[in-house]
């Protein structure tokens, strides 16, 4: 009798269903966490070519940043890619609908994770949600690295309907200028926001009226010779010391889409902000319309 039940429970236990690997609910993960699951993942380096052959995490391919701006609007540059250019980029990598990504790169400065964030906000508004960054970049390995590249079988990724909610158009930044409930938080350097800079992009310098500064490369601190990115408690109050309020909507933006990314990644899934987008085209677009602009603090 002992042998039947004992029998039954094996049975019982095969049956059951094996859960696919998740990633951690931040998106955020360490060093250790893609050791251990390196084999399960698709691991993206968004290193230049260059410092790709360098030395990259073994098995990971690359992607390297320049190639997650490739889509244009006139002469609106630096835009997110087309659903044609995503979905060749990320079969060519190996991705699948159902591919746990994980997003690296070099992060010798505070503001290098948007790197990493950048390519995952593009695939997160395609549809891929089981993906992540690695916390302190690729300076946080603790393994040895390599040079060769990996062979990758295609992937079959599809892109999915754009997600509105984490993309805000320029339709969407004009109508939340006259609203109370949308907030701006611009994800730059000081110089950009008080309008002090010489980026010859812009053809106006300052900020989106009423907009708070909420730098990324704040979020990002440097514990020993890694830059890693700040705890949720942190993060929540830093943005709420910046101004700005976890509870309303916020459009987040900076020059062309790239540090708006950090600021975020770090307000949705560190601080829990439920309402944000990124304005991708950011002040590259919004300089050359007729829109006032705020200078100074």
């Amino acid at each position: 009798m002992k042998k039947f039940f004992s029998s039954i429970v094996l049975v019982i236990v095969l049956a059951l269903p094996s859960f696919a690997l998740s990633v951690p609910s931040t998106h955020l993960v360490s060093a250790d966490w893609l050791s251990k699951n390196a084999n399960s993942v698709v691991i993206v380096d968004l290193s230049s070519p260059k410092g790709y052959a360098k030395g990259h995490i073994p098995g990971a391919v690359n992607i390297p940043k320049k190639m997650f701006f490739q889509g244009y609007m006139g002469s609106i540059k630096h835009l997110l890619d087309t659903p044609a250019q995503v979905q060749k980029l990320f079969r060519n990598a190996g991705i699948s609908n159902n591919s746990v990504v994980i997003f690296t790169s070099h992060v010798k400065k505070a503001k290098k994770f948007a790197d990493m964030t950048r390519g995952l906000w593009t695939a997160w508004i395609y549809g891929l949600r089981n993906v992540a960054i690695l916390d302190g970049g690729i300076e946080a390995w603790k393994g040895s690295l390599s040079s060769k590249a990996p062979t990758v079988a295609k992937g079959n990724f599809t892109p999915a309907k754009l997600s509105v909610t984490d993309i805000k158009t320029w339709g969407d930044v004009y109508s939340a200028i006259a609203s109370k409930d949308i907030q701006f938080a611009d994800a730059r350097e000081m110089k950009h926001y008080v309008g002090k800079d010489k980026d010859k992009r812009l053809k106006k310098h300052g900020h989106i009226l009423g907009a708070k500064k909420v730098s990324a490369y704040l979020f990002s601190k440097k514990d020993g010779k890694i830059f890693k990115l700040v705890t949720p408690s942190q993060a929540k109050d830093m943005i709420n010391k910046a101004g700005i309020s976890l509870n309303k909507p916020i459009i987040t933006y900076c020059n062309t889409g790239h540090l708006a990314t950090g600021t975020w990644f770090v307000a949705k899934f560190l601080a829990g902000v439920k309402q944000i987008g990124v304005y991708d085209a950011s002040m590259y677009e919004y300089t050359r319309t007729s829109m006032p602009i705020a200078q100074g603090k």
